[in-house]
């Protein structure tokens, strides 16, 4: 989660940016978004990302896969998850593009 967190930080992109846009990727998605309400820090938000990618894989498959979709992971970056540890994987890469496509926005919107 280094990387996000660096990237973030380096771009000067918020906790508070970083939770709008997931909050909302994820009603796009289908999925409630109450699992990141409690989250202060993006140390905490990494770690409920990963109990939050647990949790759908065990039981809703369907409604990560639309979530995954809809974020627009690229497919070369998902097969070289390391597979002993998918949810962080899985964790890391959500948050990175989360934190890419706010830096997009705002770099093409000035």
């Amino acid at each position: 989660m280094d990387k996000v967190v660096q990237l973030a930080v380096e771009q000067q992109i918020g906790l508070d940016e970083i939770l709008i846009q997931l909050k909302k990727d994820l009603v796009l998605s289908g999925i409630d978004t109450d699992f990141f309400d409690e989250v202060n820090n993006i140390d905490e938000l990494a770690q409920d990302m990963v109990k939050f990618v647990e949790e759908l894989l065990q039981h809703r498959q369907d409604l990560f896969s639309n979530f995954i979709y809809r974020i627009d992971l690229p497919e070369n970056q998902i097969k070289n998850i390391d597979e002993s540890d998918l949810q962080t994987g899985f964790a890391k890469l959500v948050l990175g593009r989360i934190v890419q496509k706010i830096f997009f926005r705002k770099k093409f919107s000035q």
